[in-house]
């Protein structure tokens, strides 16, 4: 049984999503809740964790079926990003997280600056 429903078309237009997860999900006392979550998996956009993962895939048995990667694994956040960008096809790259010197304790802005962009632009 599938915690989603199939993606729906978004004309070409994907977005791939990079959640850091402490003090940015629900799950670690973040503002960004499931529903919203969903909302963006089920409009046709990449979703995937750049940041403490375990705290999502030990906590959620169907994490699979929202993210569709998990990182980062023996490397910098921000080669993880760059990872990313070059091997993953999408129409623009947003990285979302914590702000460098106000909350959180990793530097996830400041990677997703060096990220975020359209692709052709």
């Amino acid at each position: 049984m599938s915690l989603l429903p199939p993606r729906q078309t978004n004309g070409g237009k994907m977005v791939l999503y990079a959640f850091d997860v402490d003090q940015t999900l629900w799950l670690s006392g973040g503002p960004i809740n499931l529903a919203d979550l969903m909302e963006l998996r089920n409009s046709g956009h990449l979703l995937g964790l750049c940041g403490n993962f375990a705290a999502v895939t030990l906590r959620m048995p169907e994490w699979h079926y929202l993210f569709s990667f998990i990182g980062p694994m023996a490397m910098t956040k921000e080669a993880f990003l760059l990872q990313l960008r070059q091997y993953v096809p999408a129409y623009e790259y947003v990285m979302v997280g914590n702000i460098q010197g106000v909350s959180g304790g990793s530097s996830s802005v400041a990677s997703g600056v060096a990220i975020h962009q359209r692709n052709g632009l």
